[in-house]
């Protein structure tokens, strides 16, 4: 007994259908395939050439090491295409997330956030069912048990005091990124991240988690906080009803690995798309608009950009359109997130012998620093009278607010004195006056003498953070 032809034809389909979503996927090509494609970037035919270039696209970092040595590739047209496609893999590469793999069985939050910092090397603390943060130092505030011998940091163990018996989980992480293991950790164990006190680590503190709208785009994720629906009225005059308006604003928080800290918004977020559960579109008509920019409601919303300091999260804020009265959600929001990050750190001394510095100059990129006087003060503290004058962009102004999180005073064994205080004397865009004052005590036997006097020279970069969310409520 034969099928019938529609019969075969749709059974071929589904079988067809069902071998296609079983496939596995692609597995990434070796070193020799990888040289083969990087060959063909050169090829006499215009499309081996293009498919060669999106294989090699696809691939990612995979071909980075492969492509930086084609740079110098006898081919013209294989340096030209190398040399188009190394400077996007290498800055996906540097914002590529930590990733961590990890496979626990009831065990403690203390074991588990202590794998996930050895993994990273980012310091993490958590609150304990006791309201004591466990981790590698402390929270303004909060009651602190130190780590002892390296603690979290290192992923040890670590003394906390005694309370309520703490909740156990297992895990099986491979090779995923850094936030979706934290917020899976949060979710499971009530905690919530919170940044902001002008450091590196990563707090997470007990309650329900308020982030539920959030996402990721590689080290970096973003949460939407709250929305603001503000109605307002003219009634000086006599066309009531046409003086009306309506701002719809949605606030977003970005968060960053520790090792690429948020200097900045480097410009206004663009909406990409923004509908609502009515099917209208949310995007205010200037957005659609290039050359209209205004605040609030122009082409791309308000933003916070941000002091240029150093800072592990970073608020903006977006205005919307609310169409109907019957939607109820932000059915689905799409846009870009431009910031300033910060990629690299370089220590460049000051001074060698702080202690014998008065008066001396020293040019350290743009900035020019003069030392006016230091002083060894009661309580083994010492100050440090500056001036520094900002020979570049006279256009900045968030180079002084960085500079307290850039100016260090160590100790011969390098052990950093604590910043005591500063004092801004005079000044203007272009230079400022400042004393610092240090603490001494490092915690040693014998109090510390101050050494080097050094400035962290900061490398930046922009970056594009993606976000989506869907099905958010409208107030």
């Amino acid at each position: 007994m034969t099928l019938p032809l529609r019969l075969v034809a749709l059974t071929l389909v589904v079988l067809t259908t069902a071998a296609f979503t079983a496939a596995p996927p692609p597995r990434p090509l070796g070193s020799a395939e990888l040289q083969q494609l990087i060959e063909q970037l050169g090829d006499r035919d215009y499309r081996t050439r293009e498919r060669a270039e999106r294989k090699l696209l696809q691939e990612g970092t995979m071909a980075l090491p492969l492509l930086r040595k084609a740079l110098g590739h006898k081919d013209p047209e294989v340096r030209r295409r190398a040399l188009r496609l190394v400077p996007g893999l290498e800055h996906a590469a540097l914002v590529a997330p930590k990733r961590i793999t990890l496979i626990v069985e009831n065990q403690p939050l203390d074991h588990i956030l202590g794998e996930v910092a050895k993994q990273t090397g980012y310091q993490i603390q958590y609150q304990s069912s006791n309201g004591a943060m466990i981790g590698a130092g402390a929270a303004p505030g909060v009651a602190v048990a130190r780590a002892v011998a390296g603690g979290l940091a290192k992923g040890k163990a670590v003394a906390k005091p005694a309370g309520p018996k703490e909740a156990t989980f297992s895990y099986t992480f491979i090779n995923e990124p850094f936030w979706e293991v934290i917020n899976r950790i949060c979710n499971d164990a009530n905690l919530y991240l919170q940044q902001g006190y002008g450091d590196e680590i990563v707090r997470l503190y007990r309650g329900l988690n308020p982030q539920s709208y959030s996402g990721r785009d590689g080290a970096f994720r973003y949460a939407a906080t709250n929305m603001q629906l503000y109605r307002n009225i003219n009634l000086n005059t006599t066309n009531v009803a046409a003086s009306r308006s309506e701002t719809l604003t949605l606030n977003l928080n970005f968060f960053a690995e520790p090792r690429l800290p948020f200097l900045n918004m480097a410009g206004e977020i663009r909406i990409e798309a923004a509908y609502d559960s009515e099917k209208n579109s949310m995007i205010p008509q200037n957005n659609l608009n290039p050359d209209q920019e205004g605040f609030p409601g122009g082409r791309f919303g308000r933003v916070y950009y941000g002091g240029g300091y150093k800072q592990m999260s970073i608020q903006a804020g977006l205005q919307l359109v609310r169409v109907s009265e019957k939607a109820s959600t932000i059915k689905y929001l799409r846009g870009v997130a431009p910031v300033t990050i910060l990629v690299e750190q370089r220590p460049v001394n000051i001074s060698d012998d702080i202690l014998k510095a008065k008066g001396k100059k020293a040019l350290i990129g743009d900035l020019d620093f003069h030392i006016e006087d230091v002083q060894k003060q009661a309580n083994n503290q010492y100050s440090i009278k500056f001036n520094v004058t900002n020979k570049g962009n006279p256009n900045d102004y968030t180079w002084q607010n960085t500079l307290y999180q850039r100016l260090e005073l160590l100790d011969e064994k390098g052990q950093k004195f604590q910043n005591w205080g500063s004092n801004w004397h005079g000044g203007g865009n272009n230079s400022v006056g400042m004393t610092l004052t240090y603490n001494g005590n490092t915690g040693g036997n014998k109090p510390a003498e101050p050494k080097v006097f050094r400035y962290q020279h900061w490398v930046t970069r922009q970056h594009d953070i993606q976000f989506e969310l869907r099905d958010v409520p409208l107030p």
